[in-house]
Parts: C-alpha cells; structure tokens; sequence
C-alpha cells in the first residue's frame, strides 16, 4: 500500500539573482526576466518560513546524497538558522537547490557545476535517541 503525501512547502532557492516563476500546472521553474537584486535574500526568507517547524524539531541534521563530481556526501550538521542549514547542505560554488519541506524531512535537488543535474538529497533530524 503507498500513500501519497504532500508536502508543507516546496520551491527553488539559487544564490545567484536568476529569478524564476514556478509554473503550477508543471511543477517546473523557467526564468523570469525581472530581476529586483534582492533574488537570494527574498528565497531565503521564504524557505525559512518554510522550514520554521521543522527546524523547531532538532538542531542537529543528518544530510545524504549531496552529488560531488565523482562519489555522493553527507554527514550531521548543526543548525539553528535557515542561513546555517543552506550553508550546510550546499557547496562553495553558484547553485540552485529545489526542495520539498515536509513534516519530517526535507528532500532536496542541488544542482552545481560538479552535478549540473541535480541530486536525490535528504535531510532528517537527529535526536539525542537516535544511534549514531
């Protein structure tokens, strides 16, 4: 038996200023071609929003398969602002990261110079009960 669950939030963020317009009917993003400057910190604040309960939940965040040009990452992570989770599952390059908030995880696409396509990307609390 499989359910179908929906996610709180899903969008794009990219720390370059491409904006883009989401097409519902899709559920893809193509760029816009207005531009205000202001792209990343607008996103961020969105996904934040987005993240609010389920960064309430743990500070400390297990990630898994970050595409690296030639293996997939992850590890544990702390963080207590949208700002420290981005930086912990993104790279030190341009990027675009589409994402899906749920309840209990956040499934993430990282798409960078080493994997232009994307990534099957999770991240998951940790509890002081989990085993490591």
């Amino acid at each position: 038996m499989t359910t179908t669950e929906m996610p709180v939030a899903y969008g794009e963020l990219t720390n370059t200023c491409t904006c883009t317009v989401h097409d519902e009917e899709t559920d893809t993003f193509t760029d816009s071609s207005v531009c205000f400057g202001t792209c990343y910190e607008d996103e961020l604040y969105f996904f934040g929003e987005c993240l609010n309960d389920f960064l309430s939940q743990s500070d400390t965040f297990r990630v898994s398969g970050i595409r690296l040009w030639n293996r997939e990452v992850g590890g544990v992570f702390q963080a207590r602002t949208v700002s420290e989770f981005v930086r912990a599952i993104t790279v030190d390059s341009e990027w675009i990261l589409r994402y899906r908030v749920f309840s209990d995880r956040v499934e993430f696409s990282l798409s960078h110079h080493d994997a232009p396509t994307g990534s099957a990307s999770l991240v998951v609390p940790v509890f002081e009960s989990d085993d490591e």
